[in-house]
This record gives C-alpha cells, structure tokens and sequence, in this order.
C-alpha cells in the first residue's frame, strides 16, 4: 500500500513539485520514497511495505530490460499464480513482489492485463518502446486515483489535495459536483469537488498517448459464475478462499469486528484459514443505541481471538473534526468515518493490515432501503396521495428521536420518497438533501447540474432487469466507490494502515452476479445466502441480527458539546463569506434540531462536512457553472 504522484506528457520541468507532493502523501507510504524523470513523464512513489519489503521491492519499479517503469498503490492477490505464468514465458524476475509480477503481465498482455489482477491498484506505467503511458483503477474503486489536464501535461495522484498545489488546476468548486454531494454525501466519479480535476472510474484505464492524446477505456468484465446445486457450500469456498489470498503478507494482519455478519465472517475465515490466534479490533460509543460492544464481544468469545477495543466520545470526536478535514481531500458526509479513524489508529498500534467486510452489503443486498423498495413497489397508486398526506403529518406529530435509525427516521423517510421513481427514491433514502431542497439551499442553483447527476446515477441501473439488481449496481458503482471506500481508505491511510476488502475479491464478485435476486433478498431477510452461512458459526443473535451499521450519535452531540462548534462555523458572516449557500435556510436547519423540532443530523453534518473542507482546501470560494465545465 503506497502513495503515487506524478506527470504524463510533460511540457515542461515537474519534478520539484512532484519532490513536495510526495512530502504530502508520506502518510501513505512511510518506510520509502522513490522518484524517476524519464522523458515527458515523472513518475513518484511513497512505500508502506507490506509485501517484499526489501530494497528489491522499491518503487518506482522497473522490468528486468528497463522497457516498462510503473508506480502502483494497492495489492494484487492472483500474484503468485501470474507469477508463475511469467516464469513459463521466460520473464524474469529482481524481487518477490506483485509490482514486478504487474510490469511482467504487461509485456504478455499489454492492456488486457488490467483485467487479470485480482487485488485493488491504482496505477501509472510508462512504455518506453510506444512513449505511451496509462493510468488503471481495480474493478471497485478501493484505492483512489485523481488525475488533472493543464497546459503543462497530465497529473496524477492518490489524494485531491496533491493536485490542488500543481500550477495551473483549476481550484473552483465544481457546480454540478457540489449539487451531487449534497444530494448523495459524496462526490460521485468521475467528478471531483473541484473543477480541474477528476477521478478515474473503477474497472477503467486511461491511456495518454506521445502526443499528449488521452481516452478513457473500461477494461472490467464482469463473468457471473455458474451456480450448483448447494450455492452455500460453494460460498463457504469461496469465502474460506477469498480470505486465505488476502491474508498473504509479510507484516502483522488483524481484523476489523463490528458484531455484524460480514465482518465477522471475515474473522471466522481469516481464523480458520491462517491457523493461529487472529487479533481484532472494535470501537463503541458511550451511547447505548449505537453501541455494539455487546456484540462484537459475543464474536470475540466465539471465535476465541484476541479482541482490542476503544471507545468514542463526543470529546474525541470534537479533537477528530479538524483532523478529518484535513485527510479527507474531498467533502464526506458519512458520519462512521470518526469512529473508522479511530478504529485504524488503535490498530496500527498492533498491526499495518487489518481485513475489513466492506462490500458485502451491496454485492448481497444488505440494506433495509432494499426491502423499503420492494414495500413501496407494491403500494397501489391510489393510495399515493393518502400516504403523501400522512408524511406532512407525521413530521409534525411523531416526536423527533435522535436514537441510531429510531423508527420515527425510517417513516418519516419512507414517506418523503416512497412515490418517486426507483433511482431517484433510493437516493432520496440514501442520502441527504433532495433535489427540491437545492434551489433553497444554493445562491447558485443550476437545474443543469441537477440533470447531469441525474444522468450519472441512472447508468449502472440501465443495463439490469430486475429491480433489486439495478439497485446494487447503482450503489456498488457510487456509494461503495465514492462513499464507503474513500472512508475507509482516508481513515486507514492517515495511519499507515493498509485494510483490504475480501468481500470485493473477483471471485466473489462473479458468485455474487450469479446468485437470483431471492438468494439476496427474501421478505424482510436481508443477505440471504451470508446469513445461512453466518448460521452454521455463530449463534443466533449474530446471525439474525438486522443491519445497524457503523454511525455516531451525531443527532445528540450536535445539540450539545458539538453546538459552539456549529455556532461558529455556521455564523451567518462566516457563511456569506463562503458564497455558496442561503443563510436563512442554514440558520433555520440548525434553529430547529436545536429545539428538537426536528432531527436535521444529516442535512448539518452534510454542510459541516463541506464547510470544513473548504475553509482547508478551497481557494475563494466559488462556484464553476455545470454549463462552464
């Protein structure tokens, strides 16, 4: 796990910048840094050893006759067995890594080599012989990859903040990535919140030619696989597999343990599969609602491992805030990446790689909004106009709770989107401010913003046929990428901790495409062919336990030891300094989640969330126009 920066088809000198921006990504990769000018490209690396880490696995990396270089952030788990197939073609190899096994791969395959690594990458690689040189992001989005177009060349980085100290980038905040945000709590790729740089997308390479020509092509194909006769056996294969290539290191490894089903299958497997006592790690909150201690502990028993634990309180969360501005390179409004900081930090005391069970949830359909969809789906159109009514009244007579998804949130929710289209209901669930909200909330409104996400958001459902499936698609290409992801990627780096994903291993990925609808979504049972796994290792209550998820009580501390720091961020002089939103409306949320009218956690931790990133990172304050970009 590392940090990359550089140039592609350079016009001119680059590498004083590229010597700083590396300073700044040093959190990434503290045991190393390498640096090579080679013709129109500069290509920087900051190492975290994880794998090889002897000098022979430095980056930047050649291959044994010097004809391909790359820098390479990530993990590849197939590495041994291409590495084998190297071999067999004569290749030759300096060192053990899975850098070289990439480099390698390339002189086979050339560009089809993208589709063979089974790991999460983020990439740069200069071809000698054409002059040519790609950018490539594994097939989910795990490790980030920001790229930026001037007059001086092509710019890339793993993190935003590298690229907005590269002369001439356009710094603005970007109209219409802004109007995503607020809708979704991140910025969907391949927007960035600024104007002058963007984000590759998963399972896509682009390809810079001598010229200075770029094009974008996706290179991922997804392959469902066939499914037997026993679908649950396969799976606990296929787990017990997927886990035993991603615990392949040659640095201490843990686990991340919430309580829930996904992670704690991960530990089970990780157990089972390495031999030895498996160290885990887990956060709980002083806050009896959010808090699964309880839980985790039932799975710590069970498993028999060595069980580490912290727990958040509003305090730690007051001294968090600033820090999280600053890791975070874009606005996020997702409350649980505190508690994610946290969590990575205690671990890195122990280990330098923990497995997480992200991923499960949108390959097997782990959210209760699936099964509100498939309640709203069966509400007959007369009764429409009926239960709209009944939303006005239940916001004004069911009494506000800020408890951990209290069962006043979920009508209420249910009854603000239950009638719109399938996307846009399910955004208006997911997220935060809907569309009818903006025009309100922006001095700058531009309803071609507003068609442009749309647009975006639409596309992973188009080529589904069932319902559930267009949902899954959709979330696994934007909120898996750009929201959860980009969590746990900024909490872990900023501690040098490398956390992998085996629920997003290929093979997983193919059995998960190939499963029907009903072995994900039955009724109210959620993740239906993970729980009957979960069933035959844990007891019950781990089980059958419903999805909680990983938040903080953000809803109490916002009326109490968070209110002065809401005060001063939101003064009506500081937001008009910002020209971005209406002061009226900013005052009127804060004003009623103070009084306890209403619970406005996520409308104000969403504009916190961006306020803080933008008094770090922004220069001045505007806006670029959707119909300027």
């Amino acid at each position: 796990m590392c940090g990359i920066f550089g140039g592609l088809a350079l016009t001119e000198p680059f590498s004083a910048q590229t010597e700083a921006a590396l300073r700044g990504l040093s959190h990434r990769g503290p045991d190393g840094e390498g640096l090579l000018e080679i013709g129109d490209a500069v290509l920087g690396h900051r190492r975290l050893s994880v794998i090889d880490p002897s000098p022979a696995g430095g980056q930047p990396m050649w291959d044994a006759r010097r004809r391909v270089v790359t820098v390479f952030n990530g993990e590849i788990y197939n590495y041994r067995e291409l590495r084998q197939e190297c071999r067999a073609a004569g290749l030759e190899f300096r060192s053990e890594s899975d850098t070289e096994v990439i480099l390698n791969q390339y002189l086979i395959h050339g560009t089809k080599v993208f589709d063979r690594l089974n790991g999460m990458f983020a990439l740069a690689l200069y071809d000698t012989r054409s002059g040519e040189a790609y950018l490539a992001r594994d097939p989910f989005g795990i490790k980030p990859l920001y790229y930026a177009r001037t007059g001086g060349g092509l710019y890339f980085s793993s993190e935003l903040q590298t690229l907005l100290a590269t002369e001439g980038v356009d710094r603005r905040v970007d109209g219409t990535a802004l109007q995503a945000y607020l809708q979704l709590d991140y910025v969907p790729t391949p927007y960035s919140i600024v104007r002058g740089v963007r984000k590759l997308d998963s399972g896509s390479f682009l390809r810079v030619t001598w010229d200075g020509a770029v094009t974008i092509e996706p290179y991922f194909v997804r392959r469902p696989a066939e499914i037997g006769d026993d679908p649950a056996g396969q799976l606990a294969e296929i787990i017990d597999a997927a886990v035993a290539r991603h615990v392949i290191a040659d640095v201490p490894l843990g686990v991340f343990l919430s309580g829930g089903i996904d992670s704690s299958i991960v530990a089970d497997a990780a157990r089972r599969v390495t031999g030895r006592p498996v160290s885990t790690f887990s956060i709980g909150f002083e806050e009896p609602s959010f808090d699964e201690s309880r839980y985790f502990g039932i799975v710590a028993d069970a498993l028999g491992v060595t069980a580490h634990t912290r727990t958040l309180s509003a305090r730690t969360m007051l001294d968090l805030i600033p820090r999280i501005a600053r890791i975070s390179g874009e606005p996020l409004a997702d409350g649980s990446i505190y508690p994610t900081y946290l969590l990575a930090q205690f671990a890195r005391e122990h280990v330098t790689v923990a497995l997480s069970g992200d991923g499960a949830d949108e390959l097997f359909a782990g959210y209760p909004t699936y099964f509100a969809h498939a309640v709203a789906r069966r509400i007959p159109a007369p009764l429409a106009p009926l239960l709209r009514t009944a939303g006005t009244v239940a916001h004004a007579v069911i009494p506000v709770s800020f408890e951990n998804l209290s069962t006043d949130y979920k009508l209420k929710k249910f009854l603000d989107g239950f009638d719109a289209d399938l996307i846009r209901r399910h955004i208006r669930w997911m997220g935060t401010f809907s569309e009818r909200d903006l025009p309100h909330l922006l001095i700058d409104h531009d309803r071609d913003g507003d068609r442009a996400v749309a647009e975006l958001l639409l596309q992973p459902a188009a080529s589904r046929d069932h319902w559930l499936e267009k949902l899954l698609r959709t979330d696994q290409r934007f909120y898996l990428q750009d929201g959860v992801l980009v969590k746990v990627d900024r909490a872990s780096m900023a501690h040098s901790l490398e956390v992998r994903v085996p629920f997003l291993d290929r093979a997983m990925i193919a059995f998960a495409d190939g499963l029907d609808a009903h072995a994900k979504l039955r009724g109210r049972t959620s993740k239906v062919i993970l729980r009957r796994h979960a069933a035959s290792r844990f007891p019950p209550m781990i089980a059958g336990r419903p999805k909680k998820g990983f938040g903080a009580p953000l809803g109490h501390w916002f009326r109490s030891e968070l209110r002065p720091m809401l005060d001063e961020v939101f003064s009506v002089r500081r937001i008009e300094e910002r020209g971005i939103f209406r002061p009226s409306f900013v005052r009127n949320l804060l004003e009623a989640h103070w009084s306890g009218r209403r619970d406005h956690r996520k409308q104000i931790f969403n504009l916190l969330s961006f306020a803080l990133w933008h008094d770090h990172f922004a220069a001045g304050g505007s806006v670029a126009r959707a119909d300027a970009a």
